[in-house]
This record gives C-alpha cells, structure tokens and sequence, in this order.
C-alpha cells in the first residue's frame, strides 16, 4: 500500500498501467487492472494497494480548479 486512506481538496485520476490493484472509492473497496482509470472526487477518502503477483505502476494525477478548497497548513 502506498499509504494509509487519506484525503486532500484536490481531485485525482488514477491510470493502471500494469498490475492488479484495490482502491477505495467513495467508501467501496474495488479491483482494477491493466487500463482502468479510477476518479477520486475532492476531499473522499481514498487508497490504492498493489494485490496482484506482478509490480503495479500507475500513474495518478491531482489537480485544483478556482472551486478546490484553498491548502491549510
């Protein structure tokens, strides 16, 4: 796992390149492979595992518009 369920103000889409992995979207834990792509809405907690035999890459893009909530810190 790459890390623990988390949440932040920016959207993100995840693209599986290669693997089987699980992710938690909008409180359901889902299976993915090769091709799929995952959105994760702002502020939702979210996570994605590696659970296949093979190493997954994906790639995940984040991003903010003039409606993402402004970063605390």
């Amino acid at each position: 796992m790459a890390h623990p369920p988390h949440q932040h103000p920016e959207e993100e889409l995840t693209v599986v390149r290669q693997g089987t992995v699980e992710v938690l979207v909008n409180g359901e834990t889902k299976r993915v492979g090769p091709g799929s792509v995952v959105f994760q809405a702002a502020n939702t907690l979210h996570s994605i595992k590696n659970v296949g035999t093979d190493i997954a890459i994906y790639h995940a893009i984040k991003w903010r518009t003039d409606k993402t909530a402004p970063v605390t810190k």
